[in-house]
């Protein structure tokens, strides 16, 4: 695989990637103290190569330093023809290296970036704007900050590009700008696949838009919810899935509003929806006891649907309706393959193919999960 078409997989972090994360914040600490003596910014005492006191702890234990903290970790699909270092000892990269961290907050009714760092081995192949994009959905409707020292122009129009803006400083430090990015609904620059993503001007200032609010099936939902449900499959699967397929599940929409009616009285799973302006709902989630046989260690809860309309893609409504269903727990889903934005969305909320698959009507699912209650760190 060339290198220029690898692509970085965001992730949440786990356990096994402690020793890992904690050598890439090494690296990420001695390079910031390292520009910041050649700036002037800090003076040129100790021992070189040695970090202040207060970043220790997030080197030696970054689980305990980063304690509240969410960690998102980017790896590659393959690294087999990366030149370079990796984050870790300086040597050649490996497959499976971290190639990138993200240290997350929550901080004053905003979600907070307070590390965003890239391998020097995979620079320039879009490690570090998956994991802005990963932070900027994981926030939703929040706003997010961080901050940034003036000398860090790559870094900046990144930022820049994804609608942040220089904002009054809660950090006196000299030098060092505060960003902060306010997303709306419908906020092109959230849109990983959109054509004008990473286009948003730097000078403007969205407004800010709460998300739909989200609340649990009523039977009176059935008509809306049939609605929702056709148009979400025509949006999300026209060309994945036989076009008379699609067109046979509008035959009769009556049945299959009595039917959404009857199941929404009866089942014992959790089905939410998103509201939208009058009747009309934006998206819905169905979650429940897992269906699969637990024999394999297979978590208890299972994500068994969730749909949002295209118009709403990359607003963190459906990062509000997944953690609203299943939380920050062990889950399991199905996929169809092919279904490329679904996997991207679902790995970024730290699930991972486990090798199951299984052959349906209208195509191939592939089984994601993601792991045990103590396989997450820092998840708020």
């Amino acid at each position: 695989m060339a290198a220029d078409r690898i692509r970085p997989v965001v992730r949440e972090a786990l356990p096994a990637d402690l020793p890992a994360i904690g050598e890439a914040l090494r690296a990420y600490l001695s390079g910031t103290e390292e520009e910041k003596r050649a700036h002037g910014v800090s003076p040129s005492t100790g021992t070189e190569g040695e970090l202040p006191e207060r970043y220790r702890a997030e080197v030696e234990d970054p689980a305990r330093a980063l304690a509240g903290c969410r960690v998102l970790v980017a790896e590659l699909e393959s690294a087999v023809d990366l030149d370079g270092t990796t984050a870790a000892d300086g040597g050649e990269a490996l497959p499976g290296a971290l190639a990138g961290i993200a240290v997350l907050a929550p901080r004053e009714g905003s979600l907070e970036i307070k590390r965003l760092w890239a391998s020097p081995a995979v620079r320039g192949r879009g490690v570090g704007s998956a994991l802005l994009d990963a932070a900027v959905e994981a926030a939703g409707p929040r706003p997010v900050t961080l901050t940034v020292w003036d000398w860090r122009e790559r870094a900046i129009g990144l930022y820049r590009s994804r609608g942040f803006a220089v904002v009054p400083a809660w950090d006196e430090r000299p030098r060092l700008l505060c960003l902060r990015r306010s997303p709306a609904v419908g906020d092109p620059s959230l849109r990983a696949d959109s054509p004008s993503a990473g286009s948003a001007s730097a000078s403007s200032t969205p407004n800010v838009t709460a998300l739909p609010p989200i609340r649990p099936a009523r039977p009176e939902d059935a008509a809306a919810l049939t609605g929702l449900h056709l148009d979400a499959w025509d949006e999300a699967y026209t060309g994945l899935i036989a076009s008379e397929v699609l067109a046979a599940r509008r035959a009769d929409p009556e049945s299959r509003a009595r039917r959404w009616r009857e199941n929404i009285a009866t089942t014992p799973n959790t089905v939410l929806v998103a509201e939208g302006t009058g009747e009309r709902l934006l998206g819905f989630a169905i979650a429940g006891a897992g269906r699969d046989e637990p024999a394999d260690g297979l978590p208890e809860r299972e994500l068994m649907a969730l749909y949002v309309r295209a118009e709403v893609y990359g607003t963190g409504l459906g990062h509000a309706l997944l953690r609203a269903a299943i939380g920050d727990g062990p889950a399991s889903l199905w996929v169809l393959e092919g279904n490329a934005r679904a996997i991207r969305f679902y790995e970024r909320q730290g699930f991972r193919f486990d090798g199951a698959r299984k052959e349906d009507p209208v195509g191939t699912e592939l089984r994601m999960v993601r792991g045990t209650g103590e396989d997450a760190i820092g998840s708020a």
